[in-house]
């Protein structure tokens, strides 16, 4: 799953089934963006320890299952 359809599924959890966010996001770029920048904002004033956390596992993860990849077995 790519990380597009991952995000795309987190906003389709989260909106009601009749909102068309896409639709809102082509008309009204700007607000969507305003919009987005805001909760973006205020989500990382509220868990931003939490996610940072969260995306340096993943990184750490994905850099793990790199070089076990590259190396062809399971050193890390």
């Amino acid at each position: 799953m790519s990380a597009v359809s991952s995000a795309d599924q987190v906003v389709d959890e989260l909106l009601p089934d009749e909102l068309d966010w896409t639709d809102l996001v082509l008309r009204y770029p700007k607000s969507a963006l305003a919009v987005a920048a805001l909760g973006g904002f205020l989500l990382g004033r509220s868990r931003g320890p939490e996610i940072v956390d969260a995306l340096s596992q993943f990184a750490a993860n994905q850099v793990t299952d790199g070089v076990n990849h590259y190396l062809g077995q399971k050193v890390l």
